[in-house]
């Protein structure tokens, strides 16, 4: 637990800043009006209460979102995150260890009432409540691992409840960069703008968040042999309020076949985002010659692997362009910042936990063995016992408390 202690202070800080815009004087249940109910009626009103609780520092709690969203992503969508997984698996097996401790104390308290063997009582009754303590305090602990994950969770959906959508001009995002980093550009761009217009694949309406987007994104970008560039975009796939590149013509000068996606369903791609990118290079560059291509480079990069028509596309574009060397790049990037695979530059993905015991958890976890093994003779753990196990020290003081701002 103790290894978890930079985290949890870093969660518990961010959890602050957000209350610290106006949040904090509203209590939970006003806030969970907003997670349960529907657009209309008294979530209505509580949108105007919490919005104005807000007031001017709209714009700052913006700017704390949008600097802290792969953190509030990676905090408000999973309960248990990779680095506080092996920390929390031990400290539940020392709980089951000590609950089962308990049990065997708690039998030989009751067997030592039966007999008015009154030592014995007083004994095994020290042991007992020892170990109940030992168990209250391994529970608080794991509660202050996972606290901070629903509070951001209810913070990030009032957020998106109440504050406004980003207004942006899609012809302003230009020279975007063939690679994880251009990805990165164009989620920074829409972030917060109305999934209703700009649909990436994550909620359907409201502020985009990018969660968990379904939806894959490409990026081609075109030079000429001088270096100029001649062609550069995006695309989104899909049909409808794809951001981006335009959807690919009927009759255009490729052609699109039908392939299985990820799941195993088979369809027409010829709403893929690659699909597009590459139709409209081909579509603005009819007119050149093919000899205009010589030494000319071109990289498209995908967010997700390429289907076999994305694959198929990308030869017809090598035969319409014999002397235009294209080159692919895949980097799939997932919400919590991590890249995968390809060419594409890796964020780095928050380190895992160390795998050695914290010191808090092995001592209950000694003290948990030794009940087992010596719950028949009720040992006594009382403090003055020169074989007491070291108490679990406590988190709370390392630990701001965020939850106690919203009773």
């Amino acid at each position: 637990v103790k290894a978890l202690e930079p985290t949890l202070r870093r969660e518990g800080a961010l959890v602050q800043e957000i209350l610290d815009t106006g949040l904090r004087d509203e209590n939970r249940r006003t806030l969970r009006k907003l997670t349960q109910s529907s657009i209309g009626g008294d979530a209505e009103e509580t949108i105007q209460q919490v919005g104005k609780a807000i007031g001017a520092n709209r714009e700052r709690l913006e700017r704390i979102l949008e600097r802290n969203h792969g953190e509030l992503v990676r905090l408000s969508t999973t309960a248990v995150s990779d680095m506080k997984e092996d920390v929390l698996r031990e400290v539940d097996e020392v709980l089951a260890r000590l609950k089962h401790a308990l049990a065997a104390v708690r039998g030989e308290l009751l067997g030592a009432k039966e007999r008015a063997d009154m030592s014995a009582v007083r004994r095994t009754g020290r042991s007992f409540n020892d170990l109940k303590g030992l168990v209250r305090r391994l529970d608080e602990e794991r509660r202050l691992i996972t606290r901070n994950s629903a509070l951001a969770a209810l913070l990030v959906t009032v957020c998106r409840r109440v504050l406004p959508v980003r207004q942006v001009d899609p012809a302003a995002l230009r020279d975007i960069p063939a690679s994880c980093e251009g990805y990165r550009r164009i989620m920074e761009f829409y972030f917060f703008t109305d999934a209703g217009l700009y649909f990436f694949g994550d909620y359907p309406s409201g502020p985009n968040w990018f969660v968990r987007l379904k939806r894959n994104v490409a990026i081609l970008l075109v030079r000429d042999a001088s270096g100029s560039v001649v062609y550069n975009h995006f695309a989104v796939s899909g049909e409808h309020r794809a951001p981006g590149a335009p959807l690919a013509p009927d009759e255009g000068p490729l052609r699109s076949m039908e392939a299985k996606d990820e799941h195993g369903r088979v369809f027409n791609r010829q709403h893929d985002a690659e699909f597009k990118l590459l139709s409209g290079f081909c579509a603005s560059e009819a007119s050149q010659p093919p000899s205009t291509y010589v030494g000319a480079t071109g990289t498209l990069w995908s967010r997700k692997p390429l289907c076999a028509s994305c694959l198929s596309t990308i030869t017809q574009v090598r035969t319409l362009f014999p002397h235009f060397e294209l080159s692919v790049s895949v980097g799939s990037v997932d919400a919590n910042g991590s890249t995968i695979g390809g060419r594409a530059s890796p964020l780095r993905p928050p380190a895992r936990a160390s795998a050695s015991r914290s010191s808090a958890v092995a001592a209950l976890g000694d003290a948990a063995s030794a009940a087992v093994s010596g719950a028949a003779a009720a040992p006594s753990w009382s403090s003055s016992s020169s074989s007491s196990p070291p108490p679990s020290p406590s988190l709370a003081r390392a630990l701001v408390a965020p939850e106690a701002a919203l009773q």
